[in-house]
């Protein structure tokens, strides 16, 4: 992906409704969390999840 689709994307994600961030969000950490060994548990990616709810 070139930087300049990605500054695309970044504008993109500013009109994005909070339901929608909450589900990118979701997308993120699994496509992270598959590359990695989980850093947090379940239930702390719950409670900071829940803090920016």
């Amino acid at each position: 992906m070139s930087s300049n689709q990605f500054e695309q994307i970044k504008d993109q994600v500013e009109q994005l409704t909070p339901q929608q961030l909450k589900a990118l969000q979701g997308m993120i950490n699994y496509r992270l969390d598959d590359r990695q060994q989980d850093l947090l548990t379940d239930e702390e990616r719950h409670l900071i999840t829940s803090l920016f709810a």
